[in-house]
């Protein structure tokens, strides 16, 4: 179950941050090891209290079995990150931040946030790292399409930024090309025959 974390505690929202890391380090492996530490400051300082979170505990993952992990790791709980297992922060219709836990990855957690975001918060935007192009294909599996592109990152790191938009197509004014398995047509080929040929 998706729970809305109106007003999180200090410990929750190091918690937070605390799987914010385990899941940048196990998908961003573009980044900096430098840079880690100015991000996490950033996620725990600005980002995180700057959001509305919604969060999945290990009690309510896809499979709806409980982690049965609790009480190891710094914060007690699935991995260390005090029973969270995902979470996602929204801002306005601006998807902010989707993060899994590493374990937890595959199981369908981030589709939910996602899906419960568009329909309960009126997402329709969300900002993703060109370099994790991971994180872009799943986002336009959902719906979203890039509409713009930045050449670095909001602190002016050289990360550049995909602007997406849920339905939107790009800004080309090419006409999309069709998904082949999907929207196929059969079409019978015959081969031409010369007169000669005809009259063997």
């Amino acid at each position: 179950m998706i729970e809305r974390l109106t007003h999180p505690t200090p410990g929750e929202l190091d918690a937070l941050t605390a799987l914010w890391e385990a899941s940048v380090r196990a998908t961003h492996d573009f980044l900096a090891p430098e840079d880690i530490p100015f991000f996490r400051r950033t996620v725990r300082r600005d980002a995180l209290p700057g959001v509305k979170l919604y969060v999945i505990r290990e009690n309510d993952n896809a499979t709806g079995e409980s982690g049965g992990f609790g009480g190891f790791g710094g914060f007690g709980g699935f991995g260390g990150f005090g029973g969270f297992t995902a979470f996602a922060g929204v801002a306005g219709d601006m998807l902010e931040m989707l993060f899994v836990a590493p374990a937890m990855r595959g199981k369908g957690l981030g589709r939910q946030l996602v899906e419960h975001a568009v329909r309960h918060s009126g997402v329709r935007r969300v900002d993703v790292n060109e370099q994790n192009p991971q994180a872009a294909g799943f986002y336009e599996r959902l719906g979203f399409r890039t509409t713009g592109r930045d050449a670095a990152d909001p602190s002016g790191k050289p990360y550049p930024i995909l602007h997406m938009e849920l339905g939107r197509a790009p800004h080309t004014g090419l006409v999309p090309i069709p998904d082949l398995q999907i929207d196929r047509i059969d079409i019978d080929f015959q081969q031409e025959v010369s007169d000669a040929e005809k009259d063997a």
